[in-house]
């Protein structure tokens, strides 16, 4: 992640969907086919979109029209996130491709409870109740939902991935490395949408444009944004 951030580069053109300052998305790339890039970092505050601005650079280079929004990461309230998540998703006037990584993957999820969305989930903290009881993070999930399942049982079965996803939603694909120390890829094998594992690949490998696995990822992103409907 390090490197991810000394070469960020410069930020894309801001557009605000909300009055927040962090409501806000970094654009790259001509009109097109358009994908939702969704930042993890554990869902805390001090981490925010910049250490993804290589991939949102990379995915516009292979031609991708790509919003890299930022979002509210309010320690002990996690409805602030996925309101973002709901109001950038408003201002859309045609179908994208929602792209997620790590905690950024779980809330794409969020995308596929209720309806069809075409989700790529990088990663993603995909069982919030079984990350809360492995300290995934330090403690950072808990903290995110403002305490254990026990302690928020309604805030977890609301927002949980492994209990609102419907079994195998149509183009919802889950990414993980075999190597990820970060997010263990069982929460993603046992995930009720398809998954896939990618061998002798680490967590932040998935967002590196310059990792062996960015030809894989690249490909999952260009055949994914070519299934989408086309606007009316």
């Amino acid at each position: 992640m390090d490197r991810l951030l000394r070469e960020s580069g410069d930020p894309g053109t801001v557009l605000s969907y909300g009055p927040d300052p962090d409501q806000l998305a970094e654009v790259f790339g001509e009109p097109g086919p358009t994908v939702v890039l969704v930042h993890g970092g554990y869902f805390r505050e001090t981490i925010d979109r910049t250490h993804a601005r290589p991939l949102a650079r990379a995915l516009a280079e292979a031609g991708a029209h790509v919003l890299l929004m930022e979002y509210r990461r309010t320690p002990g309230d996690p409805t602030t996130a996925v309101a973002d998540l709901d109001l950038l998703e408003s201002r859309l006037t045609e179908p994208v491709l929602w792209v997620g990584h790590s905690a950024g993957g779980m809330l794409a999820l969020t995308r596929a409870y209720e309806r069809q969305a075409a989700v790529l989930a990088l990663a993603p903290v995909a069982d919030l109740a079984r990350a809360s009881r492995l300290n995934l993070g330090d403690g950072a999930v808990t903290a995110w939902m403002g305490g254990t399942p026990e302690q928020q049982p309604r805030r977890y079965a609301d927002l949980d991935p492994q209990v609102r996803l419907p079994p195998e939603p149509p183009s919802v694909l889950l990414v993980h490395g075999s190597d990820d120390q970060t997010v263990p890829v069982a929460l993603s094998r046992d995930s009720p949408a398809e998954s896939v594992v990618l061998p002798h690949v680490h967590h932040f490998d998935l967002i590196d444009p310059e990792a062996e696995a960015w030809p894989a990822l690249s490909e999952l992103v260009r055949s994914a944004l070519a299934r989408l409907p086309r606007a009316r």
